[in-house]
């Protein structure tokens, strides 16, 4: 973040960049005698071109993984399946500007639209639609909804603007949405050129008559099929003692510090922790202090509770050991190593510590941790997968900001594999530390080394820079860049309308104070808990455990005494979403929005059924697919997150089952609208520009 003299802070920057051909860590960087905008100068220090790399993936999916093919409930071959397992639709989002038909006549717009969806293929059941005399937006907008036997569309007409918006939700037949936008567009009298499109992934429809050929035209196309584990994949269950070493050793290489003190996370003290062995052998390394497995915390034997309170024990303990460890003299935590013996229970133990650390909690250790902190561990087999969790869980909700990176590499011998996981925090050169012990280890000890990924951390707010008049030369200035066509687009953008699509599920609400069964992800377990706090909008609850542990889990991880162990929940149905509609429609007149002026349903669409309710400001069309699934798209003329959230509040208290899985909100309007009012009004000029 560089500070200018009264010029507004730029946050972050990112270009994004690919290749099938490039080696991005080596191939060396060399001048283009192009001005020096985006990459500093080599003058100012030797390989700089890693300086700038936050992100980095290497995919080889398609040629060292299989590739299975799956959904939520069953595997799900290539061919024609025998059974629908599951609903899904597609909204695509279509905003056509400057069209020449005449918009004031509604009954002519509404013929043209249905001649159009015809003309491609389309069955139209129904067009529902509120009468002009009825709708407070007569003079400016008007709406209206055609259900089809794929799906439904909703336009919206702003005759004074001589702009269309179009709403084409499609479970069936997705490869006609091309087809449908260019015959709507024209239909209006638009041209492709004023025409802004993008799709977003929504709730389907059970019991459609041509979902097994949907089911094979949606989504992406696995080109390649595995029969037979790779020699890559083969590997991964052969890795070995020496590979290990290599592995550790490599970690430990990234270490910086002169003198580091390094803690090892091991098993019963009773048996071996190869990796305290291989550390005090290092001339390198100050100290090491071993924590070991409590004795008894993985009692097969012990009840739920006794469980829980040998686990808060035994991190008590170590947190006591930490506190003995680091006292007095200036003393400081470098690195942080699993051991292949150290079981899962405390790698979550020290991601519970360290959590506590960052967040200066009460009774957390002080002091302890170096600026500069590195975790590393191995995974050599499936079940140890944890492992990799729980580095991604430090760096993205524990340690956070850069500059912290997390690694995924492997190390690859002619019949074995190991992958080293890594996080590094407070370490601006990583990456380029990262690069020099991949080549150091392939020329030491001939094993091939493979980069998979580097993931950086959020970007630090109170991480500010001066720069001086004479540094400015080198680096790229706002005036460097062409703005004008940007300004102008945000200028021209005018926004008419506010989308909210929401996509909910089966589900029981919670209040404060009710006891649940919580599923833990991190252990994949279920714990017993008591609810400490409720978001009913997003469905969010803060589950504390008998250990005073709070952890925020989502409504489907969670089930009340009555659920527990039923995996059926109460079915809904038609008449069960229409109620909903209803109430909540009625709530709202009650807040003083306009009276609802009609409701329209359709229940010859599959196993589910539609609803369209109109307003004068507004239109909500809500989709139950047949079974466990709803979509609503709920649409008004003015913007209001507030009155979104508590329609859907409303509607999912009167139904009583449904929780929210999916919130999708967008403006609606005319110039690329990207922005919602409340980003451009005023109407000023941006800090951008």
């Amino acid at each position: 973040n560089y500070v200018f003299s009264d010029v507004p802070e730029i946050c972050d920057q990112a270009i994004v960049m690919a290749t099938n051909g490039i080696d991005f860590f080596h191939r060396d960087a060399s001048e283009q005698n192009l001005e020096d905008l985006f990459v500093e100068p080599s003058r100012y220090r030797p390989k700089h071109q890693y300086d700038m790399i936050h992100d980095y993936r290497r995919n080889n999916e398609n040629t060292n993984k299989l590739i299975p093919v799956r959904n939520n409930h069953r595997q799900v071959s290539q061919g024609r399946p025998d059974e629908q397992v599951e609903s899904q639709g597609i909204i695509m989002i279509v905003e056509a500007e400057n069209v020449s038909a005449d918009l004031s006549s509604i009954g002519n717009v509404k013929t043209s639209v249905t001649d159009a969806l015809e003309s491609v293929g389309f069955g139209v059941l129904t067009v529902s639609a509120l009468p002009p005399s009825e709708n407070a937006y007569a003079e400016t907008a008007r709406n209206f909804a055609l259900i089809l036997k794929e799906g439904y569309v909703v336009v919206r007409t702003w005759p004074d603007h001589r702009h269309v918006s179009f709403d084409i939700h499609l479970w069936s037949s997705f490869g006609k949405h091309e087809a449908a936008k260019k015959a709507l567009v024209s239909a209006v009298g638009g041209t492709m050129d004023s025409v802004t499109s993008y799709r977003i992934v929504a709730g389907g429809m059970f019991g459609v008559s041509t979902w097994k050929d949907d089911v094979k035209s949606r989504g992406p196309k696995v080109t390649q099929k595995c029969e037979e584990p790779t020699a890559l994949q083969k590997a991964l269950s052969n890795t070995d003692a020496e590979s290990t070493t290599v592995a550790i050793k490599a970690g430990m290489s990234l270490v910086k510090e002169d003198n580091p003190i390094i803690a090892v996370l091991c098993g019963y003290e009773t048996n071996p922790c190869t990796s305290i062995e291989l550390l005090e052998k290092d001339n390198n390394v100050k100290e090491v202090i071993p924590l070991y497995t409590c004795l008894g915390l993985m009692a097969d034997d012990q009840s739920f509770e006794d469980r829980q309170n040998a686990f808060f024990n035994c991190k008590e303990s170590i947190v006591t050991s930490l506190h003995k460890a680091f006292a007095g003299e200036d003393r400081k935590l470098s690195a942080i190593v699993l051991d292949k013996s150290a079981p899962k229970e405390m790698g979550k133990m020290i991601g519970q510590i360290l959590f506590r650390i960052f967040r200066g909690q009460k009774g957390a250790p002080e002091g302890v941790l170096s600026d500069r902190l590195l975790m590393l561990a191995t995974v050599e087999e499936d079940s140890e997968g944890w492992r990799r969790k729980l580095l991604n869980v430090v760096r993205e909700k524990i340690i956070v900001a850069d500059p912290l990176f997390g690694c995924r590499v492997f190390l690859n011998s002619s019949d074995s594999s190991i992958e080293l996981h890594v996080t590094s925090s407070g370490d601006d050169l990583f990456v380029e530390h990262l690069v020099d012990m991949v080549s150091t280890v392939e020329s030491e000890s001939g094993l091939s080394l493979e980069i998979r990924n580097i993931l950086g951390g959020y970007w630090s707010s109170h991480k500010k820079y001066s720069i001086t008049e004479a540094d400015s030369p080198g680096l790229f200035l706002f005036k460097d860049f062409q703005q004008e066509q940007s300004l102008r687009q945000w200028k021209s953008q005018q926004p008419l309308g506010y989308q909210t699509v929401f996509q909910l599920n089966q589900g029981t609400h919670y209040n404060v104070g009710d006891n649940v069964h919580a599923f833990v992800q991190e252990d994949q377990r279920w714990f017993f808990g008591t609810v400490a706090h409720a978001n009913y909008v997003d469905d969010i609850y803060d589950v504390q455990f008998s250990n005073d542990e709070i952890l925020a889990l989502s409504i489907s991880d969670l089930r009340s005494e009555i659920e527990w162990g039923q995996e059926n929940y109460l079915k809904i149905n038609s008449k069960l979403i229409a109620s909903s509609l209803r109430n909540s429609l009625a709530e709202i007149r009650n807040q003083k929005i306009p009276d609802v002026v009609d409701i329209y349903s359709a229940n010859n669409v599959g196993d589910g059924s539609v609803f369209v309710a109109l307003w004068s400001g507004g239109i909500v069309v809500t989709v139950w697919d047949g079974k466990n699934q709803v979509c609503i798209n709920l649409f008004t003329y003015k913007e209001s997150r507030e009155f979104a959230d508590k329609f859907i509040l409303s509607f999912k208290q009167s139904e009583g089952n449904l929780t929210t899985f999916a919130r999708d909100e967008q403006p609606r309007g005319k110039g690329h609208i990207i922005n919602f009012s409340k980003d451009i009004f005023p109407r000023e000029v941006p800090q951008w520009a």
